[in-house]
């Protein structure tokens, strides 16, 4: 038996806008259009100026995930993960207080909220009851309440651990300090990247996260993939005497399996201000062995060396992933030759300059030039549009984005009349109403992605307002260069934000926003010069399609470009088969769409109500 501190243990030595489109202009030159745009409908701009968010807030996100231990404490920690969804996970592994049965204990802690700084779970759970092996049973296992769990972060490194428990328990805090540091999530921004700046695919085959076996629901593995080629891996189970036990295991992960000779298991100690770090004690239990036949689905092995645990082989699934990690099974995206195909055309009036989104399997249209109080769904089963009760405010040039069950639509120019009291206002699917978003400030011609639970809204200087509805709280994110983005796109492709193109004047330009490292970077410019055009993204693409040129002459740019993962330049496309501009793109389950527009270069006139699907082969 040895006793050894957990640090020690693992030999971690790495613990350390404005307007732009305008009615229409007719034969007039390129000067005459900019004297235009600066000159109409002053007073419909809404205030951009009134913008909220503190540039300086801290709040924890995808950075956060990893083990946390304080070194006075070596021999229990705390394994957290940030799910993609904007939801957090904790387990906790220590001791029993003193007096109570077993020599292992450990704690579950789901949906965590963030509240600035601060990850909280207001619902901490001890599963007790089952046993070890085959004996294992998942209708016995029993989820105690517990209490609550709070991690308050003051840095990517450091934090502080809060508990409230049950008698025996009791409460106190602590502070923790990073222990484990995960690939591909890296507070320095370390990440696997190709010559242009895009993801690699050397980046998108992470298995860290929590891993089980559906038929013996109650136990499970944590698995965090390291820099170099190393895992940890936690299993959190029961013993054969039917007490709460964990084993902890460091070992190389290469050619897709993951192999520890020496797994451990822990005891000796107790729990809260009784512990004591000379008191553990860390046993060998015997070796683990990880074979993973794609991103979602591995087969486990292992062998005791301790009686009675014995030795087995099951099939395993991945049960979470991480926020800023995610594991793509493909070794390359074929080039095939993309098409359009039309579907339903939308019912009369028609708009442009107008906003769209996808949520519960179907795609939804509002606002714009035409029909500015408009709200429209597409059901793709049927390829069909009806009408759902209009925006409480007509809007041209806005966004719009779903999150949960409601679809947002945020900012823009007012148009058409109605309540303009508040930037953004949400429809709630379940009720079939709008209510008011007053957290989102003002902005006009730009365009919003949902990722990792969150909204992200580009503003016209390059900048994005970070929107939080959990928190209910919007933050500002600072930009990468100077450079104005009016009639940008943004969309969220493979964990991170591309915001692509714009004007004035217009630009090639992709700016990458990683939200681990909270940085941004450049990404691949576009082929074509392109603002107020459709974008969407799926797990393999980007696509941007159509788009008009104003300070570089007067005309719609027809092509459309994609981009796939891995790859570092966009290829040209099929032009779109009707060239519009003002005209916006949705992700619907994976198939991509350009939605409506208008087919007169600098005019709010032309709308189509065209409905197109790219097809990437």
């Amino acid at each position: 038996m040895r006793k050894w501190g957990f640090g020690a243990l693992l030999g971690i030595g790495w613990v350390t806008a404005l307007w732009a489109c305008v009615h229409d202009l007719g034969p007039t030159s390129r000067a005459e259009t900019k004297s235009i745009e600066a000159t109409l409908r002053p007073d419909a701009i809404l205030d951009a100026s009134r913008v909220p968010g503190d540039p300086n807030a801290f709040w924890a996100g995808p950075w956060a995930s990893g083990a946390w231990f304080s070194p006075q404490r070596s021999g229990e920690g705390v394994v957290l993960e940030y799910l993609e969804d904007g939801r957090a996970l904790a387990i906790w592994f220590t001791y029993p207080p003193v007096g109570a049965a077993g020599s292992q204990a450990w704690l579950l802690a789901s949906e965590g909220h963030v509240d600035g700084a601060v990850l909280r779970f207001d619902a901490v759970l001890r599963p007790t009851g089952a046993r070890f092996g085959d004996a294992f049973d998942p209708a016995q296992v029993s989820y105690e309440a517990w209490g609550t769990l709070e991690i308050e972060f003051a840095d990517c490194d450091q934090a502080t651990l809060r508990w409230q428990g049950p008698e025996g328990w009791g409460s106190g805090s602590y502070p923790v300090q990073r222990l484990s540091r995960l690939k591909e999530i890296d507070c320095g921004g370390q990440r696997a990247l190709g010559a242009a700046g895009a993801r690699s695919l050397a980046g998108l085959d992470s298995r860290s996260g929590a891993w089980y076996q559906p038929q013996r629901s109650g136990e499970g593995w944590l698995l965090e993939e390291l820099d170099d080629e190393q895992a940890l891996v936690f299993w959190f189970t029961f013993d054969p005497d039917g007490e709460q036990a964990w084993l902890i295991g460091q070992g190389p992960l290469r050619d897709g399996a993951f192999e520890v000779t020496d797994a451990l298991i822990g005891g000796g100690a107790r729990f809260g201000a009784a512990f004591d770090a000379g008191d553990v004690v860390l046993r060998s239990w015997g070796t683990l062995r990880i074979e993973f036949s794609d991103c979602d689905q591995a087969q486990l092995s292992y062998a005791s060396t301790l009686d009675r645990f014995g030795s087995a082989q099951r099939p395993v699934r991945r049960l979470t992933t991480l926020a800023g990690s995610p594991c793509r099974s493909i070794t390359e995206v074929p080039a095939g030759s993309p098409r359009w195909v039309e579907r339903q055309r939308m019912t009369p009036p028609f708009q442009s300059e107008l906003a769209a989104t996808a949520a519960q399997g179907k795609l939804y249209a509002t606002g714009g030039f035409g029909n500015p109080r408009a709200f429209r769904v597409y059901d793709a089963s049927s390829d069909h549009w009806s009408e759902l009760p209009e925006l409480p405010g007509g809007r041209d040039h806005l966004t719009a984005f779903a999150i949960g069950d409601a679809i947002y639509a945020s900012g823009g120019a007012a148009l058409g009349g109605g309540d303009q009291q508040f930037s953004a206002q949400r429809f709630l699917l379940a009720e079939q109403q709008w209510e008011p978003v007053p957290e989102i400030g003002f902005h006009f011609g730009t365009h919003a992605a949902v990722l990792h639970g969150r909204a992200y809204i580009a503003l016209n200087d390059g900048r994005l307002q970070e929107f939080d509805p959990r928190q209910q709280a919007v933050r500002l994110i600072g930009r990468l260069a100077p450079l104005e983005r009016d009639h940008s796109q943004l969309v969220a492709f493979q964990d991170e934000l591309w915001l692509i193109g714009g004007r004035a004047p217009e630009t090639k330009r992709v700016a990458i926003y990683d939200p681990v490292s909270e940085t941004w970077r450049e990404g691949p410019p576009l082929n074509r010069f392109r603002g107020g055009f459709a974008a969407a993204a799926n797990d393999r693409h980007i696509m941007v399609a159509g788009g008009e040129v104003i300070d570089l002459g007067l005309y719609i740019e027809p092509s459309s470009e994609a981009i796939g993962i891995g790859e570092q330049s966009w290829a040209l496309g099929p032009d779109l088969p009707v060239p519009v501009h003002g005209t916006d793109g949705a992700e619907l389950e994976g198939r991509l769409f350009v939605v409506s527009g208008s087919n007169r270069a600098g005019s709010a006139q032309g709308a189509q109500g065209r409905l197109f699907e790219w097809l990437p082969e």
